[in-house]
């Protein structure tokens, strides 16, 4: 079964929505900073969430860095060539000095990006760093890990929200 772009457009929304209605420190890997400094491990526990939905999913996860400098840094995934970024508005909060000029130009940022890949602007922006690939199970990633996935989505997805 194919996910389209529409789906894949909902389900950011939906799940961004779920982050923000609960208290950062009271959430298992999202900071009380979000959405600065929580690209992956937001886009993680997002990650998990479409294999849920759709376990036949392969999903690539794209870390990112600024040229030149190396110290600015991104991570998002893509699924059958859409980019989904639910953490872009991070951009717009860190302060300019601490970003460089190209950055603070495109401001502002939305707080998703859905995009099929070549309309995207992040391929314009960061440079691709590394790739991670994502199937059902999660093969590769530490079992402690995955437990940590587990308890954030069942945070963020139960009623009693974030406790």
């Amino acid at each position: 079964m194919a996910i389209n772009q529409h789906k894949i457009l909902r389900e950011a929304v939906r799940f961004r929505q779920l982050i923000q209605s609960c208290e950062p420190e009271k959430t298992a890997l999202v900071t009380e900073h979000f959405p600065v400094m929580n690209c992956k491990l937001t886009s993680m526990i997002l990650v998990y969430h479409f294999l849920k939905l759709y376990p036949e999913l392969e999903i690539r996860g794209i870390g990112g860095v600024r040229p030149k400098n190396g110290l600015i840094t991104h991570y998002w995934i893509e699924i059958e060539g859409v980019v989904i970024d639910i953490t872009g508005d991070q951009y717009n909060l860190i302060e300019d000095d601490q970003l460089d000029d190209f950055l603070v130009a495109l401001r502002p940022y939305s707080p998703i990006h859905v995009a099929k890949v070549e309309d995207s602007f992040l391929y314009d922006v960061f440079e691709i760093s590394y790739v991670d690939t994502f199937t059902v199970g999660l093969p590769g990633i530490s079992e402690s890990f995955i437990e940590s996935l587990e308890f954030s989505y069942t945070q963020l997805t139960s009623t009693e929200k974030c406790t």
